[in-house]
């Protein structure tokens, strides 16, 4: 396809979008605002139609308020005198006042008077049986105050009635008040034409009740949410109707007011969108044509040309040769950049050799081993001198070793990080054991990333030696314990002196003194209980400087947990704890002794009993976040003080009567020889929270590293 035929397209094409993008723009625009225009004349339309019906009640509001407080009403509401009908509620009466209806009610719900009339006929009408409900309903007949009424629409079967009601008083609105005056219009199609003349809109009114209304109406009925909003509605392309929502005298929906207008201004937008349309795509097609003469003057000619040289300085190899430059425009600057660009070809080769020269002599010459490993074969790549060295390999039988040749029994364990590293660009940062050309064992600091190699993803090993670093690790390890059973043998002989002591002079008492049989049996009862708790002091001491071996195996943790709540239950119903488990039933497991697990579990718990001696919750809860299982054991005593929390795992260190202070150390121990770790705090409503994190188990703890060398080195 030749650059000519690209520019003609394209000068089309941009012609094309200008004007779509032009004319969808400019009828969108006018056609929201002729559509906006349309919508508030609508609108207000139907506010005035609203606003009429309003004015009706007015009307008829007036009217009952002339009539209502009057002396003759006030007497004729007490004795029904029939001269006060016949002079005043005249045929005449309702045809000038334009009422359907008038009520008289006494205060005691007695109807006095009532009578109908049809205006359109001008004669009087039977009384509708429904008009007596009115004199029932005391949102129309009750009154409060003398000097106010109460207007409102009302569904009768007859069709909807526009009423005002008012208390009958004295001239001078003075009470009691004796009844009630009705006066009521029905909304009659008759009332509604006059009304809709009145408007110079024609409106019509819909019960809500009423079956088989449009649909239009009804779908208005389902937008409509109080007597305030006003809904509008195209109805078809010649007419566009407003709504509105009336509510009776009890506040339920009653009835839609629909008023219908055509749609004079939609069809000028329409117009003038039409007109704009045919103005674009005449500009648009002359606009066009003056393009493509331009462009191939200026612009199409002189590239096809510089298009050429380009070739035949590509076709010969020749560097030295260059484009013509001509003139000082923008196709100019091309040419000179062009130019340019062949300089800096053979500046640039240079400049690549010279930077994997550099590249090279700084990874040989780092201290850290640096090594790039196959993605897909595992097999080394290169390593630079120090990897090399550390690991005792020459280059090239390094070269055709694989990464799990190196790692021994590592290789399972890393397979999968390795794999996370390549598909996921996951960085991974440990320590681990790898082993030497000769089968010795090495300690390193092993950092894995991903990197492209020659467009495919491999493995970027940096490893460090820290095999010195460990030694020394362990050494500061036994130092601190060696110091730790330092202080635990002095505070032991401070804990078995006082039981000692006891036993001595309980038995100098027994030998050297004449006692009773039974006193004597007391203090051996005492013997026995110091004993017993010197032999107590001494397993906690011993399970917490060497704790008993246990079978590894895959835990769940709801089986030791639950072992330990039965074992505490006795304890736990006494003192009234309700217990709340939150496990889930997907928990992963842990790898560990159930036995060991649920001895600490049932520590954390009759501690959680003794901290709540009179009743209490204690909530147990489990998560799992980042490859670790979390539980959490809280309760609602009254926590821990903060002279106890800095030496809460401790040996010895304790806060309740009679407690030995080893229960929290030996579980920490406990949990710590599992890879985890047990810390506690105080909960912000109150109460103490012990947290368990454990690793999931994976056959093996992190690492690769043994249980009983960790838990060895956690003491």
């Amino acid at each position: 396809m030749s650059l000519r035929f690209k520019t003609a397209v394209l000068v089309i094409l941009v012609t094309a979008g200008m004007i779509t993008v032009l004319y969808l723009f400019f009828s969108t625009t006018l056609n929201r605002q002729f559509s906006q225009l349309e919508h508030q004349e609508v609108e207000e339309e139907t506010r005035r139609a609203v606003t009429v019906l309003r004015n009706e009640l007015e009307d008829l509001d007036t009217r009952a308020e002339d009539w209502a407080p009057w002396d003759e009403i006030y007497r004729f509401v007490e004795d029904g005198n029939p001269e006060y009908v016949a002079d005043n509620l005249t045929d005449s009466v309702f045809a000038n006042l334009r009422l359907n209806l008038m009520l008289f009610v006494h205060a005691s719900g007695r109807v006095v008077y009532a009578k109908a009339f049809d205006p359109d006929a001008g004669r009087e009408v039977p009384v509708p049986a429904a008009v007596h409900l009115l004199a029932a309903d005391p949102d129309i007949i009750h009154h409060d105050e003398p000097t106010r009424g109460r207007t409102g629409i009302v569904l009768m079967p007859e069709g909807p009635l526009l009423f005002s009601s008012w208390p009958i008083v004295t001239s001078l609105y003075e009470g009691p008040i004796r009844g009630t005056l009705v006066m009521g219009r029905y909304l009659s199609p008759a009332e509604i034409r006059r009304l809709s003349d009145l408007l110079g809109v024609s409106f019509f009114v819909y019960r809500l009740d009423q079956p088989g209304m449009p649909s239009d109406v009804q779908l208005a009925r389902a937008a409509l949410l109080d007597e305030a909003s006003v809904l509008v509605r195209p109805l078809d392309s010649t007419t566009v109707a407003g709504y509105a929502l009336l509510r009776d005298v009890h506040g339920h929906p009653a009835l839609i007011l629909q008023v219908r207008l055509p749609r004079t201004i939609y069809r000028q937008g329409e117009n003038a969108i039409r007109f704009y349309f045919y103005s674009l795509l005449t500009i648009g097609i002359l606009f066009g044509a003056l393009s493509m003469l331009l462009l191939e003057r200026f612009a199409v000619s002189r590239l096809l040309r510089m298009s050429t040289e380009v070739d035949a300085i590509g076709s010969s190899g020749d560097l030295s040769r260059r484009v013509r430059v001509q003139g000082r425009d923008e196709l100019a600057r091309l040419g000179e950049a062009v130019n340019r660009m062949l300089e800096a070809i053979q500046s640039a080769q240079a400049a690549r050799a010279e930077s994997e020269a550099r590249y090279r002599t700084v990874v040989e010459q780092a201290s850290e081993g640096i090594a790039l490993v196959d993605g897909q074969t595992r097999r080394f790549i290169e390593a630079n001198a120090a990897f090399r060295s550390m690991l005792g390999y020459p280059e090239e039988e390094l070269s055709q070793r694989t990464l799990y040749d190196l790692l021994g029994d590592e290789a399972c364990r890393e397979h999968e990080e390795i794999r996370r590293v390549l598909e996921e660009g996951a960085h991974l940062s440990r320590e681990c054991t790898w082993r030497r050309r000769d089968g010795s064992p090495i300690t390193v600091e092993v950092v894995v990333n991903r990197i492209y190699h020659q467009g495919q993803p491999v493995l970027c090993f940096l490893l460090r030696d820290v095999t010195e670093r460990k030694r020394t690790e362990q050494f500061l390890i036994q130092t601190e314990r060696m110091t730790a059973m330092g202080r635990m043998a002095a505070t032991l002989a401070h804990e078995i002196n006082n039981p000692l002591h006891s036993i001595w002079t309980m038995l100098e008492l027994i030998t050297e003194f004449p006692v009773g049989e039974e006193e004597k049996e007391q203090y051996l009862q005492a013997i026995r209980r110091e004993v017993g708790r010197l032999m107590t002091l001494a397993r906690q001491a011993l399970d917490f400087a060497r704790p008993p071996g246990a079978v590894e195996t895959q835990v769940h943790l709801t089986e030791p947990l639950r072992y330990a709540l039965s074992l505490a239950d006795r304890r736990l119903r006494e003192h009234g704890i309700q217990v709340s488990l939150g496990i889930p039933d997907d928990l992963p497991a842990v790898v560990g002794s159930p036995d060991q697990l649920a001895q600490v579990f049932l520590n954390l718990i009759l501690n959680a009993v003794d901290a709540m001696p009179d009743g209490g919750r204690l909530e147990i809860h489990a998560t799992v976040r980042d490859q670790q299982v979390i539980l959490t054991f809280t309760d609602t005593g009254p926590g821990i003080s903060p002279e106890i929390m800095p030496h809460l795992f401790e040996p010895f260190i304790t806060a309740k009567k009679g407690g030995t202070g080893l229960g929290l150390a030996v579980s920490q121990n406990i949990i710590r020889r599992h890879g985890g770790t047990l810390a506690a705090a105080n909960a912000p409503q109150g109460g103490a929270v012990f947290t368990i994190t454990l690793p999931v188990g994976k056959g093996t703890p992190a690492f690769g590293a043994d249980l009983a060398d960790a838990g060895g080195a956690a003491e």
